[in-house]
């Protein structure tokens, strides 16, 4: 795959933009490093939460955004984020399920960045920092239908670093 992310260089301010958004693009072991040193100071668990909220936050935003832009229809936007999400080098991320009757959604990840910095082996799933992206977007889809869950959550089932042949995320909604 190659990716079709432009980058839009503002000459006045230096701000990069990709699909309107401010971006940054920084070298993935720098990304990599840097959640591996925030895990170990905050722990497991207060780093997952943190992510969660703050992945949920950024892909919300970013859904909206993109929306606003192209008018597209709320499966389309989910799925443009993981594309864009994979052509930003993320990994390689396909929906293998997404109902909008149901609410769920089943993604597929190959090629983490994390996975592949990890080199296989790892004791516990590396890929969660994923789990509040896809939160996010699924909460970006509810708001477009109209529905307001009680609660969205998303699980990484499988993790190419524990040994799975790649990684996945199951994104389910609970209606009060």
């Amino acid at each position: 795959m190659q990716p079709a992310v432009e980058i839009d260089v503002d000459e006045a301010s230096g701000i990069w933009r990709t699909d309107g958004l401010p971006m940054l693009y920084v070298p993935r072991h720098f990304m990599v490093n840097m959640h591996n040193e925030i895990e170990q100071a905050l722990g497991r668990d207060g780093f997952s939460d943190v992510l969660h909220r703050s992945g949920r936050k950024s892909a919300l935003h970013w859904c909206r955004k993109q929306a606003e832009q192209s008018g597209a229809s709320a499966s389309d936007v989910f799925e443009f984020y993981l594309r864009r999400l994979s052509e930003r080098g993320w990994g390689r991320f396909s929906i293998d399920r997404l109902d909008l009757n149901e609410l769920v959604a089943v993604i597929d990840l190959r090629d983490s960045i994390y996975v592949l910095e990890a080199g296989g082996g790892a004791q516990a799933p590396t890929c969660y920092i994923f789990e509040g992206f896809f939160v996010g977007a699924m909460e970006y889809v509810c708001e477009t239908l109209g529905i307001s869950p009680q609660t969205i959550s998303c699980r990484e089932t499988r993790c190419a670093a524990t040994g799975d042949p790649h990684c996945r995320f199951e994104v389910t909604c609970t209606l009060s």
